[in-house]
């Protein structure tokens, strides 16, 4: 390791102890951290390259966080004038794009991100707006195993989101100007909607040509994931260093031919690869990962044009020294990770190699350097790994970037010259593409395509990380067997769960304005209603309940409730049964799911888990009620306490059950009936359960005003403590001794420098 690695490394070292902080640090411990930097340059350069990596990202992060939206604009209506950035995204009536305000008189957010409801708005992107809105700040769902979407919003700027009112105020000031790439990027993709409609592949073609992915419907997702693929659907380095050096194989053989512009050969076909790179970025709206991708391909034109002969580890570590200081936030990607890993394995897996393999070979080569090397990475940050990776990279890497790729950008040109070659050329590449989906989808579809296992601490990814190193050592340097001891922990059986007989644990997931609960006992998992889905492309129990139950290593549902209709709650149902076996299915609403043995939940059903007890208290058999009223009503108890679950039951069914089941109403925990609404929790009800605890699974500043202040304050009367997973995220609460509750919460015990703080 060379001098000028040495001080990248503790430079690198100071921006990344950043992202660990849960508080930035206030000016006058930065003022100190300055001060302390220039004391120590000369007897202590690493401490002061430390202390200067720290300060300027923590002043970064400061930079972003002062732009977020005010306690005291959340709420209220205003009036704001910017432009539309990015591409809108118009489906189920709505309308949902980026907005850029201009802060004249008001102390405003870089970026808002904006929902438009009603029939379909004409946004195009570049377009000046005058817009009523309600903002409120980054605030997304908080749970065990779940993606952090304050964490990206607060890497992509935006300090705010919100919807757009109904008013007459509503207009459109000005179009796009001529030079806007936003409008440019509007241009071709309006274009390639016309030329292709309703083509298979066409979600796939706008994500190679403009980055645009909002089209990409859940299972083209999840054959991308399964395959390892996910990265050829994104502007990404690959593409944008393919086209780079496409340009440059053309301009080089065109200017060293050409007598009068040939003593330049090297600076032009420098600078046209590099022109070629930054059209294609900016045909991404210039994302972040397409900036670092460029500057990173800068500074090897540089090298080239200096002709400079640099290591290629001195590169890597110019190029991550130059991300930083651009971007020192950029570790907050998963996507940094994964690059800036993969170029170091397949470096690090040619050192020392005399012979080399054939073109084909080689490849094959690479793509299983990077599936070894990136293994241990793609576990600690996904739990998952697909063990056809290699074969799916060998065979779709190849084809999508020599084959795929220049026909799509030669497509656009051709856009300008001739409109029906250019269409051709559309579905020819439309037609190359089904090609490969078919061939993923039959990898995905394998039993063993992908391979998902539980959360592993940081020292277990590590000690897998060394080992991969040296599996990809030459043969002579380690015996390979004992490469593979480095991942036996990383592989190991999940740690059975630690709760013995009659202790329980419920953990109220944060799935906003909706409900979904999860009840484990020593050996089973219970799972009470699955939040909502949106549309085909969105569901919580894709992205909240099943990374959740993945993530902690459930591989059945012993039980699953779904206590009414309502898509709040049973919204996630058939997501859930697709991705689990369910041993017992119970519904309020069986008549909802006749695909499926379904038991209608009634007062009387019960059973036993590991000492734990559950029944059914409502409905009861000879129940008229219906819609909330019909929900199922769950009691779970054992010697160290108790819990109710009663769904969306409302005063009707209070009454009744205080009526016909009251002994078995006392509960420890109660999760609110209704979410809190006024519509429900009786003074009788209250009474009657003395909870200690009170939970309301309700979204953030949600439309219907839930919990109710009345509401509230009626429990407070009683002396029952509250908790919220709009204020706390996921609540968890294990039963470990009698009288004796564990209660956490989540976004308390988790929160960090940019998470939404009340």
């Amino acid at each position: 390791m060379n001098n000028f690695q040495k001080m990248a490394m503790f430079f690198c070292a100071g921006i990344l102890s950043v992202q660990l902080l849960t508080d930035l640090p206030v000016n006058s411990v930065l003022l100190l951290c300055v001060f302390l930097l220039i004391v120590a340059y000369k007897k202590a350069r690493w401490l002061s390259l430390f202390l200067l990596g720290f300060v300027w990202a923590a002043f970064y992060a400061a930079s972003l966080a002062d732009h977020q939206l005010t306690k005291e604009l959340e709420g209220k209506e205003v009036l704001i004038v910017g432009e539309v950035t990015g591409l809108p995204v118009s489906d189920d009536h709505v309308t949902r794009f980026i907005f850029t305000p201009e802060t004249a008189g008001k102390r405003l957010p870089k970026k808002v991100r904006l929902n438009w409801y009603g029939t379909q708005h004409l946004l195009r992107s570049g377009e000046k707006w005058q817009l009523l809105v309600k903002l409120k700040r980054p605030h997304g769902l908080a749970n065990p195993h779940g993606f952090d979407y304050e964490k990206w919003l607060f890497q992509q700027e935006i300090g705010a989101s919100g919807y757009v009112r109904s008013s007459v105020d509503n207009r459109r000031i000005s179009g796009a100007t001529v030079w806007s790439i936003a409008a440019w990027r509007q241009q071709i993709k309006e274009y390639l909607e016309r030329s292709l409609g309703t083509a298979q592949q066409m979600p796939v073609i706008k994500a190679l040509v403009l980055g645009d992915r909002s089209s990409m419907s859940a299972k083209q997702w999840l054959v991308f994931q399964r395959t390892g693929t996910s990265h050829l659907i994104a502007i990404s380095g690959l593409h944008i260093g393919l086209v780079a050096g496409l340009l440059f194989i053309v301009t080089r053989f065109i200017t060293i031919r050409t007598v009068f512009i040939n003593r330049y050969a090297i600076p032009l076909t420098l600078l046209f690869s590099f022109i070629a790179a930054v059209i294609y970025a900016a045909l991404a709206g210039f994302s972040l990962p397409t900036q670092r991708a460029l500057l990173m391909l800068s500074l090897v034109l540089i090298g080239v044009y200096w002709q400079r002969h640099y290591g290629a580890f001195h590169i890597i570590s110019l190029a991550l020294v130059g991300v930083l200081v651009y971007d020192p936030l950029a570790p907050m990607s998963a996507g940094f990770w994964l690059s800036f890993s993969a170029v170091t394995v397949i470096l690090f897996a040619n050192m020392g190699r005399i012979h080399r393999s054939k073109t084909l070979v080689q490849l094959v080569q690479v793509q299983a350097w990077v599936a070894i090397g990136l293994l241990p990475l793609l576990v600690y940050l996904f739990q998952q790994v697909s063990l056809v990776a290699p074969l799916a990279n060998a065979l779709a890497v190849p084809w999508t970037s020599f084959i795929v790729v220049p026909l799509l950008l030669l497509a656009m040109l051709l856009g300008i010259l001739n409109t029906r070659a250019s269409i051709e050329l559309l579905r020819l590449v439309d037609q190359l593409l089904e090609y490969q989906w078919q061939v993923l989808s039959y990898l995905a579809e394998l039993d063993f395509a992908s391979l998902s296992v539980s959360e592993v601490p940081i020292w277990v990814g590590a000690m897998a990380f060394i080992g991969s190193l040296l599996l990809l050592l030459p043969r002579g340097f380690i015996p390979k067997p004992v490469a593979f001891v480095f991942f036996i922990p990383l592989f190991s059986p999940p740690q059975q769960s630690s709760l013995q007989q009659t202790e329980f644990k419920l953990v109220l997931l944060d799935v906003g304005q909706g409900l979904a609960a999860v009840v484990h006992t020593a050996e089973h998992t219970l799972l009470f209603d699955t939040g909502a889905k949106y549309n085909e492309k969105s569901d919580l129990a894709s992205t909240v309940v099943i990374p959740y139950l993945k993530g902690e290593s459930v591989e059945r549902i012993d039980g699953l409730v779904i206590s009414h209709g309502d898509n709040d709650h049973a919204g996630g149902a058939e997501m859930i049964l697709s991705a689990f076996p369910v041993i017992q299915f119970y519904s309020g609403v069986p008549n909802q799911f006749l695909d499926y043995s379904v038991t209608q939940c009634q007062q009387g059903i019960a059973w036993n888990w590991d000492g734990v007890d559950f029944e059914f208290i409502s409905p009861r058999r000879d129940s008229i009620f219906e819609g909330n009223n019909a929900s199922c009503v769950l009691k779970v108890s054992s010697a160290n306490g108790s819990l109710l679950l009663p769904a969306d039951i409302e005063k009707d069914v209070e009454r009744s059950l205080l009526r016909y089941s009251a002994e078995k109403l006392v509960a420890d925990v109660l999760i609110a009936p209704h979410h809190g609404s006024k519509t429900s929790s009786t003074e009788a009800f209250i009474a009657k359960v003395k909870p200690r605890y009170v939970l309301y699974p309700v979204g953030y500043r949600n439309k219907f005003g839930f919990p109710k202040g009345e509401v509230v304050f009626r429990y407070v009367e009683h002396g029952v403590v509250d908790f919220n997973t709009a204020n706390h995220g996921a609540i968890i609460i294990t039963f470990l001794k009698p009288n004796v509750l564990t209660l956490e919460s989540f976004r308390s015990q988790n929160s960090m420098f940019w998470s939404w703080k009340e």
